[in-house]
C-alpha cells in the first residue's frame, strides 16, 4: 500500500514539475520574442491592421505586435518623435514632415489610396453651392480638391469653401439631416451618409479626377514608416512585420464583417460602420519599391502647391526603406 501511495505520489510530482516546466518554457519563450509597438489612428488608416490585432499580435518569427489605437495624427506624431512607437501607420505627406523635421523614420509601405469624394442633396448645381470640408485648410482634403481643382483651370475663389465643420463625423450628420447640402468627405464617412440620406449623391470622385490629372491611377493617403533605429537592431523583424501586414490587408479585404468586428473591439470604428464602408476605402498593401513613383509624384505634387504640406522641402532618398 505505501508503494502504491509512493508511486502515485511520484506520478503527481512529475505531472506537476511538467506543468511548472512547461509554464516556464512559455514564459521564457514569450520574454524572447520581439516585442513592437505599432500605432495606428482611429478610422481607415487603423482598418489594415486587424488580423495582427485578431491573431494578439503573433506574427510568428518570434514577433509579437502590441497596437495602440490613437484618436489624432497629432497623438501618434508625438509618438513617433519621443520613440515610444516602433512602427506607425499615417497620412502619406506627414511622413514627409516628420523626416524633414529630423524623426528618423522609413517610409516602408503605402497601405491606403485615396478616398475622397465630393458629394451633394444638389448633384445638378453643387459647384454653386457652399462646399463644406472637414479637418480645415491644413488637412489633406483640402489639399487635394485646392490643387486639383487649380491643375485643372478653375479658380479656387470662385468656390465657397467653407472649413467651420472640422469633424468629418459631424459634418456627415449635418449631411444625413440635410442641413448641410455639399461635402467633401473620406471614407466611411462618403458610405454612411450616401445609406442614410438617399438625396445625397456622389458628384466627384477625386481619385478619378487625379488620374485625369496627373495619368497616374492613384495616390497614397496612408503609409506605414518605421522607426530606423528599429530597422537596423531588428530587420528581419521588420521583414516578418512588413509580411503580417501584406496578410492583415488582405484578410480586411476578403472578410469584411469579421474585419470589422475586430476593428470595434480595438476601438478603431463600430463594426456596423466599417464593414459597409472597408470595399470602398481604398485598402491597398504596396512596399516601398511598388509605391516609390506614387508617392514621389504625390510629394511633387504637394510641394508645388504648398511646400508647408511636406515639411517645406522635398524629402531626400533617406526617407525611404
Amino acid at each position: 500500500m505505501k508503494k502504491r501511495v509512493f508511486t502515485l505520489g511520484l506520478i503527481v510530482l512529475v505531472g506537476l514539475n511538467s506543468i511548472f516546466a512547461q509554464a516556464e518554457f512559455e514564459k521564457a519563450n514569450q520574454s524572447n520574442k520581439i516585442n513592437v509597438e505599432l500605432a495606428v489612428m482611429a478610422g481607415p488608416t487603423g482598418f489594415s491592421s486587424a488580423k495582427i490585432a485578431k491573431d494578439n499580435g503573433d506574427i510568428g518569427s518570434n514577433v509579437l505586435i502590441s497596437t495602440s489605437v490613437f484618436a489624432s495624427p497629432n497623438e501618434v506624431i508625438a509618438k513617433l518623435t519621443n520613440g515610444e512607437v516602433d512602427v506607425a501607420a499615417l497620412p502619406t505627406n506627414l511622413a514627409a514632415i516628420l523626416y524633414n523635421k529630423g524623426v528618423d523614420i522609413k517610409l516602408a509601405a503605402v497601405i491606403g489610396n485615396g478616398m475622397l469624394n465630393v458629394i451633394s442633396s444638389e448633384p445638378d448645381n453643387w459647384v454653386n453651392t457652399k462646399i463644406q470640408i472637414s479637418g480645415g485648410p491644413a488637412a489633406t482634403p483640402n489639399q487635394m480638391a485646392s490643387m486639383l481643382i487649380g491643375e485643372n483651370g478653375y479658380n479656387i475663389d470662385d468656390f465657397d469653401l467653407d472649413y467651420s465643420i472640422v469633424s468629418s463625423a459631424q459634418l456627415s450628420q449635418l449631411l444625413i439631416a440635410n442641413k448641410a447640402v455639399t461635402a467633401l468627405l473620406p471614407e466611411p464617412f462618403t458610405t454612411m451618409v450616401l445609406a442614410k440620406n438617399p438625396k445625397m449623391q456622389k458628384v466627384l470622385d477625386i481619385q478619378k479626377m487625379y488620374a485625369q490629372t496627373t495619368g497616374i491611377q492613384n495616390y497614397p493617403m496612408t503609409v506605414l514608416v518605421v522607426q530606423n533605429k528599429f530597422n537596423e537592431e531588428h530587420p528581419e523583424a521588420v521583414k516578418a512585420i512588413l509580411a503580417a501586414y501584406k496578410e492583415s490587408v488582405a484578410y480586411v479585404l476578403a472578410n469584411p464583417m469579421e474585419a470589422a468586428k475586430t476593428i470595434e473591439s480595438i476601438n478603431i470604428m463600430p463594426a456596423a460602420m466599417a464593414a459597409p464602408a472597408i470595399p470602398n476605402c481604398n485598402l491597398v498593401y504596396e512596399s516601398i519599391d511598388e509605391a516609390k513613383a506614387e508617392v514621389e509624384n504625390y510629394f511633387n505634387l504637394l510641394f508645388n502647391f504648398d511646400a508647408k504640406s511636406v515639411g517645406g522641402k522635398l524629402p531626400n532618398q533617406g526617407l525611404y526603406l
